[in-house]
C-alpha cells in the first residue's frame, strides 16, 4: 500500500517538473524577437495528419467497442492493408469539401 502511494506521488511530481519545464520553454520561445511562420503547405500536412489520425483511433475505439470484426488486413489486387486506415484516409481527403459550421 504504501509503495503504491510512494508511486503515485513520485509520478504526480515527475509531471509536475515536466510541465514546469515546458511552461518555461514555451515562455522563454515567447520572448524572443522573431516569430516563426509555417508556411500553408506545412500547417495543411500536419491538418491533414491530425485529421486522419484521430479519425483512425475513433473508428479503432468504436469498432472495438461495438465488437464489430473488422479485419486486421485486407488485400486487393496484390496490395495489403489496413482497412480502417484506408477509411480514415479517405476521410481525411474528403473533410476539406465539407467545411465546418462557425460556431461563432
Amino acid at each position: 500500500m504504501a509503495h503504491s502511494i510512494l508511486l503515485t506521488l513520485v509520478v504526480f511530481l515527475l509531471v509536475y517538473a515536466s510541465m514546469n519545464a515546458r511552461v518555461k520553454q514555451i515562455t522563454r520561445a515567447r520572448s524572443r524577437a522573431y516569430q516563426e511562420v509555417s508556411s500553408p503547405l506545412s500547417e495543411a500536412i500536419k491538418d491533414f495528419v491530425a485529421v486522419a489520425g484521430g479519425v483512425y483511433l475513433g473508428l479503432m475505439a468504436l469498432s472495438e467497442f461495438l465488437k464489430v470484426p473488422v479485419p486486421i488486413e485486407a488485400e486487393v489486387w496484390g496490395l495489403s492493408f489496413d482497412p480502417i486506415a484506408v477509411v480514415a484516409v479517405l476521410l481525411a481527403i474528403v473533410a476539406p469539401m465539407f467545411p465546418a459550421r462557425q460556431r461563432y
